[in-house]
């Protein structure tokens, strides 16, 4: 493959590599709201469970049923995160996949470069010898054969 389709793939892989980057970061943003809203959840639960316990029995059951919701949107919470945890691994394994990609091709289009650059210094250098001998004729210094 030549290196002027080496580089197009390239620009087409590098833009893969950079949306699978934004993915990565919207992942890794959402990931982090979760973990505030558990955060704050928890904080919530902790200044529950030290209130002082009321005297009026509807407080204390109105305090009791916040506790179970809290319990539970904890354990929904939870779930969440772990489904956004999820969902960053398999953008970061994406990411990867298509950085190695990129990788992998750049050190391919070098090769190809310093491939072309050798054939290219090979075919001056045939260019300059059959120069200098056509030369070395046209004066008459041709090569002189000695016999045996």
């Amino acid at each position: 493959m030549n290196p002027g389709r080496l580089e197009r793939l390239l620009r087409l892989r590098r833009i893969e590599e950079s949306e699978a980057t934004r993915q990565l970061g919207e992942r890794l943003q959402q990931l982090d709201i979760i973990a505030d809203q558990r955060q704050r959840l928890e904080t919530y639960q902790q200044d529950y469970l030290h209130t002082t316990l009321p005297d009026d029995a509807n407080a204390l059951k109105w305090l009791a049923g916040m506790r179970d919701q809290l319990r539970s949107a904890l354990d929904q919470q939870d779930l969440r995160l772990q489904a956004a945890e999820s969902q960053v691994e398999s953008a970061r394994q994406e990411w990867l996949e298509r950085h190695r990609n990129c990788l992998s091709l750049e050190k391919l289009l070098e090769r190809r470069r310093a491939e072309a650059r050798q054939q290219d210094t090979r075919r001056q250098q045939v260019e300059q010898d059959m120069w200098a001998t056509r030369q070395a004729y046209a004066r008459g210094d041709g090569p002189v054969w000695q016999g045996s």
